[in-house]
């Protein structure tokens, strides 16, 4: 019931990070790969945020949303 989305997925160049009626402050998303390696790490300014993924390789991807450092949701991302 947090309202966040992620769309489209699968993606090939980028994904939208919705993130409803949350309170920006302090707001960030990681991404990372199948692996465990954490590939971006940022600060969400909008309440659709858009992520570039252009340039990963296609493969399976995690992105965690993270409010205060405490993890909200995990997305699993299908990168084609």
């Amino acid at each position: 019931g947090l309202g966040l989305l992620v769309y489209p997925n699968p993606t090939a160049d980028y994904l939208i990070l919705h993130v409803g009626d949350l309170e920006l402050l302090n707001l960030e998303f990681q991404l990372f790969d199948i692996d465990g390696k954490l590939i971006v790490d940022q600060k969400i300014a909008n309440t659709n945020e858009t992520i570039p993924m252009e340039n990963l390789p296609g493969a399976v991807y995690f992105l965690k949303v993270l409010k205060s450092n405490t993890a909200l949701k995990t997305f699993k991302i299908i990168k084609v």
